[in-house]
């Protein structure tokens, strides 16, 4: 999601994350698709997965950092492991793993 410097700077007076407000969005309106965990990398301050989906016969690969709710269900997010994807239709390429 991209925004030009005028809509920062109103979302930034207003006290609002429109990063936010679209992850809100992508795990309830978004469109589910089955994903592939790759890989995951874990360091000191987050975990990082690393996974790929499917949508009308193009792969994506991406990456996501865990939440603290994820990182409780650490065992779901180990290499091979099939997850839930949620992702934007207008915009195939921006998703996240619920």
């Amino acid at each position: 999601m991209r925004l030009n410097w005028f809509n920062r700077l109103i979302y930034k007076l207003r006290g609002r994350d429109p990063m936010a407000e679209y992850l809100a969005w992508l795990i309830q309106f978004g469109r589910i698709a089955e994903g592939r965990i790759l890989d995951f990398n874990h360091d000191d301050s987050m975990t990082t997965i690393f996974f790929r989906y499917n949508v009308a016969n193009v792969d994506y690969e991406t990456s996501q950092k865990l939440t603290p709710e994820q990182i409780k269900r650490a065992h779901q997010y180990i290499p091979g492991a099939v997850v839930s994807v949620r992702y934007d239709p207008k915009n195939p390429g921006s998703s996240l793993v619920t």
